[in-house]
C-alpha cells in the first residue's frame, strides 16, 4: 500500500515537473535579461498573439491553419529566445483583432505600424521591417505624380491600417473606399470598382503575382513608408524592453534569410542573370529602333507639312501619316510602359541587394541598365505628353498658386540632379514670392523642371544656375539662366520644335528627347502665358516664362517686360 502511494507521488511529481518545463523554458542567456524581467516572463509564459490573418507576405493563416510569413518567422525566433509560447488567433479578421487587443482579450500585435490611435492602447518596439507605400492602378492609367494626383480618383485602403490613418489625418478631403484586406482592394482595382489602391510594395507585388492580377501595375509612390514593429497592450510596459532585446539579438544573416524566403526567392528562383542581361540588351535594341523610327516618322510628317503649301494631295497624305503616327505612338507607348515598369522594379531589387549579393562587375552593368531605364521612361512620358497636347486631350486643372512656393519646391525636387553635375542654385525672388497665378500647378511644375534640368546639364561643373523672378505690369516672369556654351545661332529658330536638339557632341553626351522645350511651350501657351529665351553663343542661355498674376506689387514706374 505504501509502495503504491509512493509510486503515485513520484508519477505526479514527474508530470508536474514535465509540465513546468513545457510551460516555461528559460530565456536565452545571450539576451542579458534582469531577474525582474525573467520573473515577469515566468508569470506570463503564454502570450495571446494578434496577427493579420490575410496580409501576405508579412503574415497570414493558410488553408491548413498554419501561421505563415515574415512576421511569423520573427515571432518563432522570439518565442525560442524568450522561452515562452505565443498562442496565435487564427480566425478573427483585422478589425476584430484590433478590438480584441483594446479589451485585452489578445495581448500583442506581431507586425503593425505606429500611429496616434494605437498609441492610446499599445506600446511599440522599434520597427524591424520597413517598406515604401505605393499606388496600384490598372495598366491603363499613366504615372501618378505624388499624392496630389489622387485628388480626382477613387482611392481604396484597408480599414484601420496605417494608410487609413494617414489619409484621415493628412488628407481628409480625399474620399476613401475601405476594404477588410489588401486582396479585396486589389481585386476591386482590377475589376474597375475603384481606380487606385494604396498599400505597401511587398504586399501589393506578392498578391499581384499569386492572385494572377496581370492588369495591375505600380503607378506611383506615397510620401510615407511602412515602418512595422511589434506592439504590446498598454498595461504590460515591462514586456516592451524584453521584446526589444529579443529582436535586437536576431542577426543580420537571419533577417536576410527571412527576407529572401518570403520576398527575394520569388524572383531569384526564375532569374538567370545571363539570360536576363541578354533579354535586356534585346529590349534596349527594340527601344532604340522604336526611337529612331519615331524620329523618321517625325521628319516625314514635317516634310509633308511643307509640301501641302503646293499640293492638296500632299497635305492629305501628311494628315494621314500624322494620324498613323499618333495612333502608333499612343498604342506603343502604353504597351511599353508595363514591361518597362517591371524591368525597372526588377533592376531596383537587384541593385539594392535585396535579392542576392552580386559581384561588382554585375552591379556595374545593372546600374547602367537602371539609369538607361530611367531615360526610357522619360522618353515615353514625353512622347505621350506631346501627343496629348497636339490632340487637345491634355486636361488642365487651374487653381491659385503662389509662385514663390512653386519655385522653392521645384528647386528642392531638382537638388539631387544638380548635385550629380556639381551645380548650385542662385535664387532672386525680388519681392515676387507672394505673387499668385491662376494656373495648373502640376503642369507649370513640369515646365519649370524642364528648364531647370536643361540649365543644370549645360552648366559647367562648379558654376551656378540663376533663377530670377520679376513682377511688373500684372505679370510675373520666371527666368532660368545657365553659364554654358549657349544656343548656336543657326539653331535658335528651331529651339521649340519637336525632337529638336543642337547637333553637337556635348548635346549628344547630355542626352534628352528633344521634346522638353516643345512640351513646355505648348503648356505655357495653353495656360495663357508666353515662353522665350535669350542666348549669346559662348555666354550661356536664359529661358523664361511669363504668366498673369492675381497679386502684384504696384509700382509708380512700371517696366515693360521684353
Amino acid at each position: 500500500m505504501h509502495l503504491r502511494t509512493l509510486n503515485s507521488l513520484l508519477t505526479t511529481f514527474f508530470i508536474i515537473t514535465l509540465f513546468s518545463s513545457i510551460v516555461f523554458a528559460k530565456p536565452s542567456p545571450e539576451l542579458g535579461l534582469s531577474e525582474t524581467e525573467q520573473l515577469w516572463l515566468e508569470n506570463h509564459s503564454i502570450i495571446r498573439l494578434a496577427p493579420d490573418i490575410a496580409w501576405p507576405p508579412f503574415e497570414w493563416v493558410d488553408g491548413d491553419q498554419q501561421y505563415q510569413g515574415i512576421a511569423a518567422d520573427y515571432i518563432h525566433l522570439v518565442e525560442k529566445k524568450l522561452g515562452i509560447e505565443f498562442v496565435v488567433e487564427r480566425e478573427k479578421p483585422w478589425s476584430e483583432v484590433v478590438a480584441a487587443v483594446k479589451t485585452h482579450q489578445l495581448d500583442m500585435f506581431s507586425c503593425v505600424a505606429k500611429n496616434s490611435d494605437r498609441l492610446e492602447y499599445v506600446n511599440f518596439t522599434r520597427p524591424y521591417l520597413s517598406f515604401p507605400m505605393v499606388m496600384v492602378t490598372t495598366t491603363e492609367i499613366s504615372h501618378i505624380d505624388g499624392i496630389k494626383g489622387l485628388l480626382d480618383l477613387q482611392v481604396g485602403v484597408v480599414k484601420d491600417y496605417a494608410t487609413h490613418e494617414y489619409f484621415k489625418t493628412n488628407r481628409p478631403t480625399i474620399p476613401l473606399t475601405l476594404f477588410d484586406n489588401a486582396e479585396e482592394g486589389l481585386k476591386a482595382v482590377s475589376q474597375g470598382k475603384i481606380q487606385v489602391f494604396v498599400d505597401n510594395i511587398a504586399t501589393a507585388t506578392s498578391l499581384m503575382q499569386t492572385k494572377g492580377l496581370t492588369n495591375l501595375k505600380i503607378s506611383g509612390e506615397m510620401p510615407i513608408r511602412y515602418e512595422l514593429g511589434m506592439a504590446v497592450r498598454k498595461d504590460w510596459p515591462e514586456f516592451i524592453p524584453i521584446l526589444q532585446k529579443a529582436l535586437d539579438s536576431i542577426t543580420s544573416k537571419q533577417r536576410k534569410e527571412i527576407h529572401n524566403k518570403w520576398i527575394g526567392v520569388r524572383y531569384e528562383h526564375s532569374l538567370n542573370y545571363d539570360l536576363f542581361l541578354k533579354s535586356l540588351a534585346i529590349f534596349a535594341l527594340i527601344i532604340g529602333l522604336f526611337y529612331f523610327y519615331i524620329r523618321k516618322l517625325a521628319r516625314e510628317v514635317n516634310q509633308r507639312k511643307r509640301a501641302e503649301k503646293s499640293a492638296i494631295t500632299a497635305r492629305n497624305e501628311a494628315d494621314r501619316a500624322n494620324q498613323a503616327k499618333s495612333e502608333f505612338l499612343s498604342v506603343m507607348s502604353h504597351e511599353l510602359r508595363t514591361p518597362l515598369t517591371s524591368i525597372k522594379g526588377a533592376l531596383g531589387l537587384l541593385v539594392s541587394g535585396r535579392v542576392a549579393d552580386l559581384p561588382e562587375n554585375v552591379l556595374g552593368m545593372l546600374n547602367i541598365a537602371n539609369r538607361n531605364s530611367d531615360r526610357l521612361i522619360i522618353l515615353i512620358n514625353d512622347i505621350l505628353d506631346i501627343e496629348k497636347l497636339l490632340a487637345g486631350k491634355m486636361d488642365f486643372h487651374n487653381e491659385n498658386v503662389i509662385i514663390g512656393d512653386l519655385v522653392r519646391y521645384a528647386i528642392s525636387s531638382n537638388q539631387d540632379y544638380a548635385d550629380q553635375f556639381g551645380v548650385s542654385f542662385d535664387v532672386a525672388m525680388n519681392d515676387c514670392e507672394s505673387a499668385m497665378v491662376f494656373t495648373d500647378e502640376n503642369r507649370l511644375m513640369q515646365v519649370f523642371a524642364n528648364l531647370l534640368s536643361n540649365a543644370i546639364k549645360y552648366s559647367p561643373k562648379g558654376d551656378s544656375v540663376h533663377i530670377d523672378l520679376i513682377c511688373k505690369n500684372q505679370k510675373v516672369r520666371v527666368s532660368v539662366t545657365d553659364q554654358g556654351k549657349g544656343v548656336p545661332a543657326d539653331f535658335q529658330k528651331h529651339i521649340f520644335s519637336h525632337f529638336s536638339q543642337a547637333d553637337s557632341s556635348d548635346t549628344r553626351e547630355k542626352g534628352g528627347t528633344g521634346l522638353g522645350l516643345a512640351i513646355s511651350k505648348e503648356i505655357i501657351e495653353r495656360l495663357g502665358g508666353r515662353i522665350g529665351f535669350t542666348s549669346t553663343p559662348g555666354e550661356g542661355a536664359s529661358f523664361y516664362f511669363e504668366l498673369d498674376t492675381m497679386q502684384i506689387e504696384h509700382e509708380s514706374d512700371p517696366v515693360k517686360l521684353d
